[in-house]
């Protein structure tokens, strides 16, 4: 496939191969983002040639520096992929939540099938299903059938609630040990996304794992009071959830959120967690890493100087 007119092809770092002997390139969008960064970091660490698709190669320096390739590309422009695919065997697919988020990663799926890549991966929510209603989990859940049809080494990769997400609280806790959520009494299986990425990466890099669905949680289910309860034994102070009434939560999201489009899909998401969506604990995850996922209490442990400010 040519550029479209008026397009540039992506450019690929000149000095680096598009693989090794005995070892294929796997393509990674999202690699400056927390799962795909630690898929990337996974890969390389294991010997495996990493090419990343950024929108601005030029915002890559760390990442050339740890020894990956880079390719400049925009999802919304499919031909502006299609020299980034060039070599590549496998690829893992991870985009963040957005209007257009089921047109990108159409996108992308097609334009890995017509460059023949043979194994694509996907990061998706664990509330995709054909019954989803919130819009985010109803685009994962279409984004997947387009990747089964496409692809026929595909792996889809369902995560639970991301321990990370608790970052976003880090000033109110550290400033007044408090975080506030609408989520009532409902439970999650939180995981870290260090943990999403080394699974996406080890499915990448062997075989076994076509056409699986898995999902992927911590060890345990926690409601978000023993949350707070095991972040004050760790942090030796306390903290305290306080269950944030919805329409409070959507006014203080609108306040910094400038899409009225994300609202919506975000406090539809949180509303099915807060029916109790969330509520599984799976087995996949400790499969598929060869060891138990980390706790909360290990992920707290890790970011304690966050939490502490």
């Amino acid at each position: 496939m040519r550029p479209a007119a008026g397009l540039q092809a992506p450019r690929l770092d000149a000095a680096t191969p598009t693989g090794t002997e005995g070892t294929s390139m796997i393509l990674i969008t999202g690699a400056t983002g927390r799962v795909g960064g630690s898929a990337a970091r996974y890969l390389l660490s294991s010997g495996h040639p990493v090419r990343a698709l950024l929108r601005e190669a030029g915002a890559a320096g760390e990442l050339r520096a740890l020894g990956m390739a880079v390719a400049e590309g925009d999802l919304g422009q499919p031909a502006s992929i299609t020299a980034a695919l060039a070599g590549v065997d496998g690829a893992l697919l991870v985009t963040p939540n957005g209007e257009q988020q089921l047109q990108l990663e159409q996108n992308f799926i097609e334009a890995a099938a017509a460059a023949g890549v043979r194994r694509v991966v996907k990061i998706s929510s664990l509330e995709a299903s054909a019954e989803a209603t919130a819009p985010i989990p109803r685009m994962h859940y279409r984004a997947e059938c387009l990747l089964q049809a496409e692809i026929g080494d595909w792996t889809v990769l369902r995560p639970n609630f991301y321990m990370q997400n608790l970052l976003m609280y880090a000033h109110p806790i550290a400033a007044h040990g408090v975080f506030a959520l609408p989520f009532g009494s409902a439970r999650v299986a939180p995981i870290d996304t260090r943990d999403v990425g080394e699974i996406a990466a080890r499915v990448l890099s062997a075989d076994g794992h076509a056409q699986h669905t898995y999902a992927l949680t911590g060890p345990a289910l926690l409601d978000f009071h023993e949350i707070a309860r095991q972040m004050s034994d760790v942090l030796g102070r306390e903290v305290r959830y306080i269950d944030q009434p919805p329409a409070e939560f959507r006014a203080f999201l609108a306040g910094i959120v400038p899409s009225a489009w994300q609202v919506d899909a975000v406090c539809a998401l949180f509303a099915q967690i807060a029916d109790h969506a969330l509520e599984r604990v799976s087995d996949d995850a400790h499969q598929l890493l060869g060891r138990p996922p980390r706790t909360l209490a290990e992920f707290v442990r890790d970011h304690a100087a966050a939490f502490a400010g």
